[in-house]
């Protein structure tokens, strides 16, 4: 692939308040600004990847094309434009998701980006199906078959929590679900703005918290009695881990109790905190049954999105972004996230 040069009827209208032009050649071969479609594809795709002069470097490797990282950056943006909108509105971003097998999921999170106004929180949620995968009791938690999801569909970018969580509930029911059946869990870190928006989006509906973040807690409940990297702190936050995933909230009173009568070095008040953060979740440490079921009890789909969908591009060392071309760039991203990539270029 490479440059081609080549001469063409250039048409311009005599009237002087138009001076519109044509090119009849250019729409027989397919371009559009000197473009084909399958190389603005590909201009976008390597933008959408790499920061614009890594993408004109790369490209000139991989194919022998040579455009500039600023040429880069105008197709890419333009073409993150299209399919931001598309994301939103076109029938052919949620087709594959409406077929797909699975129960439903909904993760969400928040990763900062560097903007000409300083730097914000680009929040990010994934909708995703997937089907059940082994049956395994709590012991084997860790090493489980976990299905990957049949079908996502992610959407990001600047808003405040308040903003971004209307569009949780009008984006279900475009990709065929009922956000008041109870039928999509919510899977999240234990921020309160995630369980107050999620309350209201999708009522009456499961909700998990990350086992991870569960487990931080137990952690750090036993490295405040026993010292933290002793032998003690490792066995007892090992115990309180078996119990939280066997029996949720009462197994964590269980393992206070028995830390209390452990003859801890502490002062006890690591337990009072692990009690507090947990209570909280109470309602949301049913892992054993998730288990059981072969279902996901952790949000890492989301937590890889902020660091590749989000992180990875638009958080390269030196990135500063206009917030409008955040927009742009989150839209061309989760439309790769969610496998819409190739049904857009298609319809276009």
């Amino acid at each position: 692939m490479g440059w081609i040069d080549l001469s063409r009827l250039h048409l311009v209208c005599i009237s002087p308040a138009c001076r519109d032009s044509v090119q009849p050649f250019d729409d027989r071969l397919g371009l559009t600004d000197g473009l084909t479609e399958a190389a603005r594809r590909l201009l976008s795709l390597a933008g959408g990847s790499w920061s614009f002069d890594s993408a004109s470097r790369h490209l000139k490797t991989f194919c022998g094309l040579d455009a500039s990282d600023e040429f880069i950056r105008k197709v890419t943006e333009a073409a993150g434009k299209k399919l931001a909108v598309g994301m939103d509105e076109a029938p052919e971003a949620t087709e594959a998701f409406k077929q797909a097998p699975g129960d439903t999921e909904f993760e969400t999170d928040g990763t900062t980006v560097n903007t000409t106004e300083g730097w914000k929180e680009a929040k990010i949620g994934i909708f995703a199906k997937r089907e059940r995968g082994e049956s395994v009791e709590t012991e084997r938690w860790a090493d489980r078959k976990l299905l990957t999801p049949a079908a996502r569909f992610a959407f990001a970018r600047i808003a405040e929590s308040i903003d971004f969580a209307p569009q949780w509930g009008s984006t279900a029911t475009r990709l065929g679900l009922d956000p008041l059946a109870g039928t999509i869990t919510v899977l999240a870190d234990g921020a309160a703005w995630i369980w107050a928006r999620a309350d209201e989006q999708f009522p009456g509906a499961p909700q998990v918290l990350d086992i991870f973040h569960a487990l931080k807690y137990v952690g750090d409940g036993a490295k405040g009695l026993f010292g933290d990297g002793t032998p003690e702190a490792k066995a007892h936050a090992d115990r309180g881990r078996d119990l939280l995933l066997a029996d949720g909230y009462a197994g964590v009173e269980t393992w206070v109790g028995e830390m209390l009568a452990a003859e801890p070095k502490g002062d006890g008040a690591s337990l009072g905190r692990v009690l507090n953060d947990l209570k909280d979740h109470e309602g949301r440490l049913n892992y054993a049954l998730r288990l059981k079921r072969g279902q996901s009890i952790g949000t890492g789909m989301v937590e890889g999105a902020a660091k590749n969908l989000i992180g990875k591009r638009l958080k390269a060392n030196n990135a500063r972004w206009c917030i409008g071309n955040v927009g742009k760039m989150a839209g061309l991203c989760s439309a790769l996230y969610s496998d819409c990539w190739e049904r857009f270029w298609i319809a276009a």
